[in-house]
């Protein structure tokens, strides 16, 4: 109860995250015009086409401006300048993509001086080496979610069958629920957050948002997971364990520092898209240090009992198969920048995979046989030895007592 209403204390405030983002920064959505492509994401110098829609009817001709946000990326046919006529109310164009990968916009004005008040919004879309590498990418994204969430599952099952959490570091548990929260939001607000995506934009132009719906996913699942797992901490034995009182204030601290940061954003002083980064980089600090109580924690039993090493060797696949994916994104999209917009997915699989090698060496190489048993071999070893020394010595005896009299002399 302690554990639970302490972390709710701390993260509560950052749960309202997603509803703030939601409702402060969504634009209008009445929409009386629609720019559509049959396809958003399109090959190398391939011929495509465009779509100027009205939503509702109007009593004259209407001049459209439709500039991407590339030139080198999509030319249209005929000019940037589009009529719709009001008899069709739309009107469609042919396009072709340039020689290299990217994401753009496609701003729409109307030129013509009126009283009709339209919302146009942009039309995103994106240019890739090959759409049979996408798939590619794709698929990864999902080996990845699928291997790092089975990771999490040793380890309650572990619990479970043991009916301990004795040697389960407490204070990684608190670290890995406020990363997960963090990162989840930062993934929430990147795939659907408009305002969030267009501010990314703006800051790397033309790159690729590296953020999968599978990133979001494996995210939530993990923080579902760490969640249940502090459960179980509650319901088995735990030998007396708590947080530690610096786990405590650390987290404290991270989760007071990003209410005074959401305040700071609500007051326009920064970006939304800077303040959902931020919480992104306290999830990379968190992965830095959440692994080190566990660590020191299989140093000082000399034993990795307490964790399942299944977790870990899935979660180095995890990480090798997340490297791999951000590699093909960056090939694909011709947007190598995209490993500094998601430096947190980057170095996040690289801080698995480093921790993971040392919780590997641990278990096979270091810590082969538990302290506890390595003590009862020695104890047995030494038994063994007391009782054959105490049998020599009575064969000794005997023969001294059995010896004639004539050989004593």
């Amino acid at each position: 109860h302690y554990y639970i209403t302490n972390n709710l204390r701390m993260y509560g405030p950052l749960l309202l995250l997603t509803t703030l983002l939601t409702t402060t920064c969504s634009p209008d959505n009445t929409t009386l015009v629609t720019l559509t492509t049959p396809h958003s994401k399109l090959q190398r110098n391939e011929t495509s086409t465009l779509t100027l829609q009205l939503n509702e009817v109007v009593k004259e001709d209407l001049l459209f401006n439709c500039t991407p946000s590339s030139q080198d990326l999509l030319t249209i046919y005929g000019g940037q300048q589009i009529t719709v006529k009001n008899t069709t109310n739309s009107t469609t164009v042919n396009v072709k993509t340039g020689g290299k990968g990217g994401t753009f916009y496609i701003s729409t004005e109307l030129l013509q001086h009126n009283a009709i008040n339209l919302t146009i919004p942009d039309l995103e879309m994106c240019v890739v080496h090959s759409e049979k590498l996408e798939t590619v990418i794709e698929v990864l994204g999902w080996l990845c979610f699928a291997v790092w969430s089975i990771s999490f599952y040793p380890q309650i099952y572990q619990n479970w069958s043991r009916k301990s959490v004795v040697g389960l570091s407490f204070d990684f548990l608190g670290y890995n629920l406020l990363g997960w929260i963090c990162y989840s939001a930062f993934n929430f607000s990147l795939l659907w957050v408009t305002p969030v995506r267009n501010q990314y934009y703006d800051a790397f132009p033309h790159g690729v948002i590296n953020v999968q719906l599978s990133d979001f996913c494996f995210s939530f699942h993990a923080l579902f997971i760490t969640a249940f797992t502090i459960l179980q901490c509650l319901c088995y034995e735990r030998g007396g364990q708590r947080p530690s009182p610096l786990c405590l204030f650390i987290l404290t601290a991270f989760g007071c520092g990003m209410v005074l940061m959401l305040i700071v954003a609500t007051s326009c002083c920064i970006t939304w898209f800077q303040y959902v980064t931020i919480f992104s980089y306290v999830k990379l600090a968190v992965t830095v240090f959440k692994y080190s109580p566990q660590v020191y924690m299989n140093f000082k039993n000399k034993s990795t009992e307490a964790v399942s090493i299944y977790q870990f060797l899935l979660d180095l696949s995890g990480g090798v198969l997340s490297l791999i994916q951000m590699g093909l994104i960056a090939y694909n999209y011709d947007d190598w920048m995209t490993f500094l917009g998601d430096f947190t997915k980057f170095g996040l699989a690289v801080l698995s995979i480093l921790y993971d090698l040392i919780f590997i060496t641990q278990h096979y190489i270091l810590y082969r046989v538990p302290a506890y048993s390595r003590l009862g071999e020695e104890r047995i070893r030494s038994e063994s030895s007391e009782a054959l020394l105490q049998a020599e010595e009575g064969q000794d005896s005997d023969r001294i007592i059995s010896a004639p009299v004539d050989q004593l002399g």
